[in-house]
């Protein structure tokens, strides 16, 4: 396992009510966190770096969180990267289709308080 100093997830989440929370929660649970407000942001971050994990959000404007997975899946520079999908959908047909995309977890955002979120999503992040 990798020590959480040295993980890093960048957090793709349009709501901005949310995301700025979301990396402060996790840098104060000792994580290195980026953010990107788009899918079109995140893959330009993602020619720059390389995160242990991403935060999804699959509802976000323009691109959607699935087509932001096939782009990650389609390139070779970043199809092995780990991916959580955070949403507000629970439908058991969303999420078989992420799982498609090999995400490695898949969480509905009401059914968890935001520090479960970030230690379960952080725990994912460190596994190598």
């Amino acid at each position: 396992m990798k020590s959480k100093a040295s993980t890093t997830i960048l957090v793709v989440e349009d709501d901005p009510s949310l995301n700025k929370l979301i990396v402060l929660e996790l840098e104060e649970a000792g994580y290195s966190a980026v953010l990107a407000r788009t899918a079109e942001d995140a893959l330009e971050l993602l020619k720059k770096c390389k995160p242990d994990l991403i935060w999804l959000d699959m509802y976000l404007p323009s691109m959607d969180g699935f087509q932001f997975l096939e782009h990650l899946r389609g390139d070779p520079k970043t199809k092995d990267i780990k991916v959580a999908v955070v949403s507000v959908s629970g439908s058991d047909s969303r999420e078989k289709q992420a799982k498609k995309f090999n995400v490695v977890g898949y969480f509905v955002k009401s059914n968890y308080r935001l520090d479960e979120l970030v230690k379960a999503v952080g725990a994912l992040a460190e596994r190598r």
